[in-house]
């Protein structure tokens, strides 16, 4: 009798297991259909190919601005200012008065040596026609020729007090600020004012470190002015000339390059970046610098393989060696090759193997890699 009861207890949990058993399942195999319904998980991203440039390795060093010619124009004499005949910031002429310091007082001086000089040169001449006749003696002559070197050497002398009284321009160019007014007492070796030549270039003067290869005359560079992006100015300079020592303190070579500025937009003492090459140029590959990707093992981009069951592409990762990355492009030297397709805005989304479906980008000019020149001055478009 309790085998009997025992009996159908067991077939009873057999049957109630196997009945809940065949429910999970046919539950299970419904929740895979319907996963298996949807569609494959995908991304979206932006493609790019990857391109052949020519690449020049390059350092960037600040420079200083230089003006070719610039004078500090000081007075050598005290006085009393006459005459002011420019204005702050004025454009200037050579050879123009620009501060005229009384001279009154020479100018009268000078008016007395004339007269003594033009006495001391009729007497000398009397004297001479007289010794021929040896109406006097030769000490009278050597006397009368005397005092008449000696008025003529005072009448240079005060001439020559009155020019330095007279400040003018040795240049065409323009002037700094001043604040002087006419009756203004000036004492010597007052400082005046700058002043800058008028000419269509300018200078600049960088160091580069010993340890890089000497720029030759000649060398083409690259300056941008630094400060906000809508001011910046760029443009191309020319080596003309290098230092002939090494500084000891930074152990940096000084050179010198032009640069042309025929609207004045740059100006003496202003900071800029040049852009230095310190190698020779070699053919690399481009590629987007938003496609570059960076974990513990290194950097990588995604190859796009085309899969053409799905109409899409496969992400295929590719450990890459980058030699420099600037103005959102990025110069590889392994990894992929020129005409690979890779994934570029969107490639942080990725992963081995995922499907991609891609969109054009929109190409942005190379500032790594491009062969072209940037004009000579030019304002900044950012």
């Amino acid at each position: 009798m309790n085998l009997r009861k025992w009996g159908i207890t067991l077939l009873s949990c057999i049957i109630v297991f196997a009945a809940l058993a065949y429910f999970k399942v046919t539950e299970i195999r419904a929740a895979i259909a319907f996963g298996e319904s949807f569609p494959e998980h995908s991304e979206s991203v932006e493609e790019a190919v990857v391109q052949t440039v020519n690449f020049t390795p390059t350092i960037r060093v600040i420079g200083e601005m230089v003006a070719p010619q610039r004078l500090d124009l000081r007075n050598e004499l005290a006085g009393e200012i006459a005459e002011v005949n420019f204005q702050s910031g004025a454009t200037v002429a050579k050879g123009q008065v620009l501060l005229q310091l009384d001279t009154s007082v020479e100018t009268a001086n000078l008016e007395a040596a004339e007269a003594r000089a033009e006495l001391a040169q009729s007497v000398y001449k009397r004297s001479e026609d007289l010794f021929r006749s040896k109406a006097v003696s030769k000490d009278q002559l050597d006397r009368a020729k005397a005092d008449l070197s000696t008025s003529v050497a005072e009448m240079e002398a005060l001439k020559r007090t009155i020019e330095k009284k007279t400040l003018r321009s040795p240049f065409d160019g323009k002037a700094g600020l001043h604040d002087f007014e006419v009756g203004q007492f000036l004492m010597d070796n007052t400082f005046i004012t700058t002043l800058i030549s008028d000419k269509d270039f300018i200078w600049v003067d960088f160091k580069v470190p010993q340890f890089y290869r000497r720029l030759l005359p000649g060398t083409e560079l690259e300056i941008t002015t630094i400060g906000h992006a809508n001011s910046r100015i760029q443009g191309t300079a020319t080596v003309v000339a290098e230092n002939t020592i090494i500084e000891s303190i930074n152990r940096s070579r000084t050179y010198r390059a032009k640069v042309p500025n025929a609207d004045n937009q740059l100006t003496a003492n202003t900071m800029v970046n040049v852009k230095v090459p310190v190698d020779d140029e070699e053919a690399l590959l481009e590629i987007p610098s938003v496609s570059i990707q960076q974990d513990p093992l290194g950097q990588f981009v995604f190859l796009l393989v085309e899969d053409k069951e799905n109409k899409g592409f496969r992400a295929n990762r590719r450990q890459v060696k980058v030699k420099a990355i600037e103005n959102e492009k990025a110069v590889i030297e392994s990894g992929v090759k020129a005409g690979d397709l890779i994934a570029a805005a969107g490639a942080f989304k990725l992963h081995e193997g995922l499907l991609v479906f891609s969109r054009k980008r929109q190409e942005i000019t190379s500032g790594v890699a491009s062969d072209s020149q940037p004009p000579a001055i030019e304002q900044d478009s950012l």
